[in-house]
């Protein structure tokens, strides 16, 4: 993680992940409990940042077809950074068309 993330970034997450300094989840429900009134607001505002981006990667899957079935088996790092590559591609043309 440490060559991923700088110390401001994160990743939104579900509840199935543990909360780590580069992961951010939801909060869970505690057993016999209710969630505080900060956590229910945590969790809407966590959520509805979640629907914008799945959102998003539907417009681009909309525009870039090729995003609905990217072709490459993932056998070797080489084919990870062709795929991530084919994803930035489609990204920066997205926001330059935008």
């Amino acid at each position: 993680p440490e060559q991923f993330f700088s110390d401001d970034e994160y990743v939104l997450a579900d509840a199935g992940y543990k909360a780590m300094n580069y992961i951010v989840p939801i909060k869970k429900k505690p057993k016999n409990s209710e969630l505080s009134l900060a956590d229910q607001e945590f969790n809407t505002k966590i959520s509805s940042m979640q629907i914008k981006i799945v959102h998003e990667f539907g417009i681009l899957k909309e525009r870039f077809y090729s995003l609905k079935s990217i072709s490459v088996r993932i056998k070797r790092k080489e084919d990870i950074v062709k795929v991530n590559t084919w994803i930035q591609v489609c990204v920066d043309l997205n926001n330059f068309l935008i």
